[in-house]
């Protein structure tokens, strides 16, 4: 029974009491009344049922708005409600951490008070596109916490609407994206950075690729070169033994020559104007000089030449040749000069030179044979680092217009003993190797066949002034000395010889065929002896030794060492630095030669020893 029910029933009840008599109870009332009565009480009870349902439905409710009150609060991102103008009505939590400031006093603000300058045009026509246009939609925003830097923030904006429909305010769900920006631009970066090294590891593995295939190339070109490098190396083994060969072959002979030649000397000077013996003498004495020649070549093939060293103008020493070199060539053969007139001098040998230009010019005129042709003498300068060495080097090049050479004879030009020519002994091109190396110099050759050849010949410059000519020094044939020389040689025939020729010099010689008796020779006279000659290769005790063992018994003893080789190959060891007078005489010499060498040692020796001699 309903409430409006009830009512009705107890105005009923009420009007007809009040119709009856005080005290009197209609009939049919009373019933009427428990009827009632119990419905009464039915509706109480269903009353109180409803009323419990509907504190369970309050309490279900209330639970509902705790719990949507909580889920506002601690979402863990931002959110504000606004009304159409912007204005805060409500924010959680996490807005109030966002902004730093106490969720108490958020509401009231204008959430534009919180967009950064740069923003706030953007914000306000997002309020007005949301009039026309009121879909939710997405924006980004630089918000301005309190007392922190600016934030960016990801937004999403929705409105709010009564049950009726009518638009009552704005949602805002805001979302911290500072740090995955910041993320999202590092990893851009490194994205780029590791593009870049993509890229930078493709190229590396391109170029190592390219390198590998470089390398490859070089192996095969180090291997080529290392095998013609070995054939060269034996090549050059074989060279230097036969050099080697060729020095001792050379000082040996030497030896020999020296006996021929002085001896035939002596003889020659014993005989009267008129003997007959005098021309065959003549013709002994001038083979043996040939044939010091030819030691001179195999001396210089093997680098043990006999060099006087001067600072030459090598232009100058080319023309004063020019007669000479004329006689040598090829009637048919046209010399042309192109000498630099300006070069810097070079430190060598003045006939040693000369052997290098007459040795080939007389190839370059071989080479044009019969034929018409051109002989070029060229003189000038090369910087060092064209020939991948230091300094600046003058050069002497003579080029012919002849046959040229094939690349099989190129490969053997300088070998001893080679030649192209019918009668040639192969020994020309090969001095001129020796002696270009003892100068320090270099050669260089340009030939084809058909085409002609250049010899380049490159030799350091000294840059200083060429020395003035030398005059040899006249020796006077009526020169004769006094007093004792010991003569230590281990050679019967060179002893003999320079025996003879100091006898003839008015000298008294004594003898000693090796070191050891020179000692005891020396000791037992007591410092009577005048000088030494004393040959440097002998057995038992060599030269050195004995030299060293002499300063030791007598330090001022005027010493002449002999040798079949030259003096560059002793100086170092024996003329430089040494304590006491000391010449040089190389085998085979004849008496003006000992007459020189002797006069300028005994002269350097101390005055008690000038007295003996």
């Amino acid at each position: 029974m309903s409430i409006e029910e009830f009512a009705q029933r107890i105005a009923a009840f009420r009007r007809r009491v009040d119709g009856t008599a005080p005290g009197q109870i209609p009939a049919g009332l009373l019933e009427d009344l428990l009827v009632a009565a119990e419905e009464l009480r039915v509706s109480e009870e269903e009353l109180r049922q409803q009323n419990q349902s509907l504190e369970e439905a309050r309490d279900a409710l209330d639970e509902q708005r705790r719990r949507y009150q909580e889920l506002f609060d601690f979402a863990p991102d931002a959110y504000f409600f606004t009304d159409l103008s912007g204005i805060i009505q409500e924010a959680n939590l996490s807005a109030s951490r966002l902004l730093r400031i106490d969720a108490r006093f958020i509401p009231g603000k204008a959430l534009a008070s919180y967009v950064a300058m740069n923003d706030r045009s953007r914000f306000r026509a997002e309020l007005t596109k949301l009039r026309s246009e009121p879909a939710p939609h997405d924006l980004t925003l630089t918000l301005l916490p309190r007392d922190a830097p600016p934030i960016e923030a990801a937004v999403t904006l929705s409105v709010a609407r009564a049950p009726q429909g009518g638009a009552v305010g704005l949602r805002w769900l805001v979302r911290d994206v500072t740090a995955q920006h910041r993320l999202e631009s590092e990893v851009h970066t490194l994205n780029e950075r590791l593009e870049q090294r993509v890229e930078a590891r493709t190229r590396d593995l391109a170029a190592a690729h390219q390198l590998t295939e470089e390398l490859l190339v070089r192996e095969q070109a180090a291997r080529r070169a290392a095998e013609a490098s070995a054939a060269q190396s034996r090549h050059v083994q074989k060279l230097e033994s036969i050099g080697v060969l060729a020095g001792g072959i050379a000082h040996d002979f030497n030896n020999l020559l020296h006996v021929i030649l002085g001896n035939a000397d002596l003889a020659r000077a014993r005989l009267p104007a008129d003997s007959p013996a005098l021309e065959t003498l003549g013709e002994v004495i001038r083979a043996a000089h040939r044939a010091t020649d030819l030691t001179r070549q195999l001396l210089a093939y093997s680098g043990k030449g006999a060099f006087v060293l001067r600072h030459l103008d090598l232009s100058r020493e080319v023309r004063e040749m020019a007669t000479l070199l004329r006689t040598a060539i090829s009637k048919q053969a046209t010399l042309v000069w192109e000498l630099d007139p300006d070069i810097p001098s070079i430190s060598a040998d003045e006939t040693q030179i000369r052997q290098i230009v007459m040795n080939l010019i007389t190839n370059a005129s071989d080479a044009l044979g019969e034929s018409p042709g051109t002989i070029t003498l060229r003189t000038g300068t090369v910087p060092g680092e064209e020939l991948e060495a230091g300094g600046e080097f003058v050069y002497l090049e003579i080029a012919d217009t002849g046959i040229g050479m094939a690349s099989e004879t190129l490969q053997r030009i300088f070998d001893p003993f080679f030649s192209t020519k019918f009668s040639g002994r192969g020994l020309g091109l090969a001095a001129v190797m020796g002696i270009v190396e003892a100068h320090r110099g270099l050669i260089r050759i340009r030939t084809a066949p058909g085409e002609g050849t250049a010899f380049r010949v490159l030799f350091p410059s000294a840059y200083v002034e060429a020395d003035a000519a030398d005059s040899p020094e006249s020796i006077r044939d009526e020169w004769r000395g006094s007093g004792t020389l010991l003569i230590v040689e281990d050679e019967e025939g060179v002893r003999a010889v320079a025996e003879r020729m100091l006898e003839g010099l008015g000298f008294h010689a004594l003898t000693a065929e090796d070191g050891r008796e020179a000692i005891k020779v020396v000791a037992a006279q007591g410092g009577r002896l005048a000088a030494v000659l004393l040959d440097l290769s002998m057995p038992h005790m060599g030269g050195p030794e004995t030299l060293r063992r002499l300063r030791a018994l007598q330090p001022g003893l005027p010493v002449v060492l002999m040798s079949g080789y030259t003096e560059q190959e002793v100086a170092s060891h024996f003329l430089e630095g040494s304590p006491g007078p000391v010449a040089f005489l190389q085998k085979p010499f004849l008496p003006r030669d000992l007459v020189a060498v002797l006069r300028r040692v005994l002269e350097a020796a101390p005055s008690s020893l000038q007295g003996s001699s």
